[in-house]
């Protein structure tokens, strides 16, 4: 006889006891349980499941229970366990309530629910776990494997906000308006010519009428002035015309003429003031410079609008006559020929309304600020005390050096008269913001709230600073904050800015996938909008939106490695994981518990690249 231990012995006694009434129920379990789908993932913060069981013929006793706690999720030691349903088997002759099972025949079992996501699934085993009861006797089995991870992919959601001038359907930093407008002044002199010429003629009745003689001279006037001053001349423009009569194409080239007489008169005027002022002041001609003048040539040819306004202006009793007809004629020569067929009144036209659109029109466009765009980009950083805080934004408004944007906003909130400038604070914040999200320095973060929070307090309830407090809580990882900083942003009394793409951000962290796809639309090239086409099963457009994410940064590789997991495909996963891993070292332990890779853990090349 085969000697037994004391220990085997004892054990065995006890098997017997605890199992007495059980018969064949016991030691092996023989209930088969499957998860109906393997792959559960976290969805709005919960996780659907559905387990099936089936019991075999004549493994239930008649008057035996079994208590089955399915889920179950815990450690392969059996450690940190999370209970989340328990149902009662129960043979037929039992008097426990419970889903009947006959003996004979055995039978089946559904459990499905929800429960809540905890971090901890993610790298957990699932587990059934049975113990079968008759009368005082009980007996607990080994647990049953039926899954292992909850994937937790929607945590990865992340805003990639990008600095703009302009909202749009995305996540964008919003500079504040720098309010800046140039402003100009425009003086105007004419040079009328024959009909039919081109060629300068003083002696024309119009060329000496006082008032036309006095608009050059004020025209001239102007200009050397602005010389001497500094003052700047944005360009001029030389307008050539010809009144609509005759063929057409006739008179576009003597518009054009008309141009180059007019601009060749305005630069001898400009010679003689050189030689005029070098004279009076003993210069040398050399030394009299004046800024290049950029002239704009604007010849047109006939001067069809010039003529019904003409027209309207004039004493004709019949004008309203001729302007349905240059009105109700699209062609020019049917126009003309039909202004010529009234013979009674076409004396009148030639003389009143045609002579003054045979022109040269000289307009000199003036800048009234003090300086020029290029100057004042210099100012704000060379000598930022002669420019206004408008200037000072709009300096900042050009410049595409971040640092020295910051600079210049510094310097409107540590001016006096500035220091209270909504805009300079909202614009450090956002700066401040694109500076964490391309360092991830806390610091910065804590900055942009401090600028954002006096921004908010200085212009309450405005559209564009409440986006950017809602981006910066949505980074700092307070998303009810954000979403409220988000809604109260489109219901801004100041600027109300839309906020489709960002509010759909928490449809998808509610498991809202359907709405959050109509709210955000078809973004291209959009990490979040990856994300949501992977959660919505949708891989191969989510492989097509991720391949174009430019920059592509390590969450972006990593992504778009799960969904070469999702797809099966291990040369997807193993190229992008790899290039995350090289990014991000941290990457190595995410896609180490990550259920997203369960399939591939046995992998050799994906083992040693998370070693």
């Amino acid at each position: 006889m085969k000697k037994i231990s004391l220990l085997s012995f004892i054990a065995l006694i006890a098997l017997i006891v605890s199992s007495c009434g059980l018969g064949k129920m016991v030691p092996t379990n023989k209930i088969a349980l499957t998860l109906e789908n393997p792959d559960l993932e976290n969805q709005g913060g919960k996780v659907e499941y559905v387990v099936k069981g089936e019991v075999p013929p004549k493994f239930m006793k008649k008057k035996a229970t079994i208590d089955l706690q399915v889920p179950v999720f815990m450690n392969a030691d059996g450690s940190d366990k999370t209970e989340i349903k328990t149902i009662t088997l129960v043979g037929e002759k039992s008097k426990a309530q419970g889903t009947v099972i006959p003996f004979k025949t055995g039978g089946s079992f559904k459990v499905s629910g929800n429960c809540f996501f905890q971090d901890q699934f993610e790298n957990q085993n699932i587990y059934g776990l049975a113990t079968a009861k008759a009368g005082k006797k009980s007996f607990t089995y080994s647990p049953i494997k039926i899954g292992e991870g909850v994937s937790n992919t929607v945590s990865r959601l992340a805003m990639n906000p990008v600095l703009s001038n302009f909202a749009g359907n995305g996540s964008y930093l919003l500079y504040a308006d720098h309010n800046y407008k140039p402003e100009y002044e425009t003086i105007i002199g004419n040079i009328f010519f024959e009909v039919n010429k081109a060629d300068m003629n003083w002696n024309l009745k119009l060329n000496k009428d006082n008032n036309s003689k006095q608009m050059l001279e004020n025209l001239k006037y102007y200009i050397f002035n602005a010389f001497e001053t500094n003052r700047l001349i944005q360009k001029i423009v030389i307008s050539g015309w010809a009144s609509p009569e005759g063929e057409e194409s006739l008179n576009q080239g003597l518009s054009e003429k008309r141009f180059e007489q007019g601009k060749k008169w305005l630069e001898k005027q400009i010679e003689d003031w050189r030689k005029d002022y070098a004279k009076k002041n003993k210069l040398k001609l050399q030394n009299v410079q004046v800024p290049e003048i950029a002239f704009e040539n604007n010849a047109k040819g006939e001067d069809w609008s010039g003529f019904e306004v003409a027209v309207e202006k004039s004493n004709i009793r019949e004008k309203n006559q001729i302007l349905n007809v240059v009105r109700s004629q699209t062609e020019s020569a049917l126009r003309e020929k039909k202004i010529r067929e009234m013979t009674d009144i076409y004396t009148e036209i030639a003389d009143v309304i045609l002579p003054p659109l045979r022109r040269a029109e000289i307009a000199v466009v003036f800048n009234k600020n003090n300086y020029t765009d290029e100057e004042i980009v210099k100012l704000a950083t060379a000598d930022p005390s002669k420019l206004s805080a408008n200037e000072k934004m709009y300096a900042a408004a050009l410049n595409s050096n971040l640092n020295e944007k910051e600079t210049i906003y510094l310097d409107v909130i540590t001016t006096d008269d500035s220091q209270n400038d909504w805009r300079a604070y909202n614009n450090l914040g956002i700066l401040a913001l694109n500076k964490y999200v391309q360092t991830a320095d806390k610091s910065r973060l804590e900055a942009a709230q401090n600028y954002l929070d006096k921004a908010n307090a200085i212009s309450p309830n405005n559209g564009q600073v409440l986006n950017n407090m809602g981006i910066m809580y949505f980074l700092d990882g307070k998303k009810d904050k954000s979403k409220k900083a988000f809604e109260a942003a489109q219901k801004a009394q100041l600027t109300p800015i839309k906020q489709d793409y960002n509010l759909a951000l928490f449809k998808i962290l509610e498991g809202n996938y359907a709405e959050a796809q109509k709210s955000m639309g078809n973004s291209i090239c959009d990490y979040s909008t990856a994300l949501l086409q992977l959660l919505s099963k949708d891989y191969a457009v989510a492989k097509s939106t991720i391949a174009c994410v430019q920059p592509k940064d390590a969450k972006a590789y990593y992504l778009a490695a799960i969904i070469g997991a999702r797809q099966n495909n291990e040369t997807d996963l193993i190229t992008n994981l790899t290039k995350a891993i090289e990014l991000d070292s941290s990457y190595k332990a995410q896609a180490l518990k990550d259920a997203e890779f369960k399939k591939f853990r046995n992998n050799s090349v994906f083992k040693a690249l998370i070693q």
